[in-house]
């Protein structure tokens, strides 16, 4: 077999490979990382993190095809039933897909939040976002505490909140 068809029959492993690895890799928001950003939202207007100032914003960046990012938002579901009255406000980002798609999804599969759209993956790649789920966490401050990749449980996510100022 030739160097090339090694190349292609291994790509394919080293991508899932690079992939799961990232899905529990990462850590606190590097110093630098803005929250500075509106989308444009599903049911119209642009939205995000500076429009709620002085609350916690809770960012779900996320994909249609992306199973793992299917358990993310139930996770995030239930806290924002337990937290909307507490000074948290909960987003989640479509990466890389059109309208149509995220519609589509969204009327089958709707999130108790709103849904903005980053279609051509600008903000991700601005972010440095390197796999789906990511959650970000911006404080009352308006400035992110948190950016990882993966999954994130309920646990950790309320240790987030409370400490970038949720209100008890």
């Amino acid at each position: 077999m030739s160097a090339s068809g090694r190349v292609r029959i291994l790509l394919p492993f080293v991508v899932v490979v690079a992939g799961l690895a990232a899905c529990g890799a990462g850590g606190p928001a590097v110093p630098g990382v803005s929250a500075d950003f509106r989308l444009e939202a599903l049911d119209g207007g642009r939205l995000g993190p500076p429009d709620f100032p002085g609350e916690v914003v809770v960012v779900d960046f996320w994909a249609t095809w992306c199973v793992p990012c299917r358990a993310q938002a139930a996770i995030l579901e239930e806290l924002h039933a337990d937290y909307r009255d507490r000074g948290v406000r909960f987003l989640a980002v479509d990466v890389a897909e059109d309208r149509e798609t995220v519609e589509s999804f969204v009327a089958e599969n709707p999130f108790p939040y709103p849904v903005l759209l980053d279609p051509e993956d600008r903000l991700s790649i601005e972010l440095g976002l390197i796999a789906l789920p990511t959650v970000m966490v911006v404080d009352t401050e308006g400035e992110v505490v948190y950016l990882e990749a993966g999954l994130v449980d309920r646990r950790r996510l309320e240790k987030l909140l409370r400490q970038a100022g949720a209100r008890a």
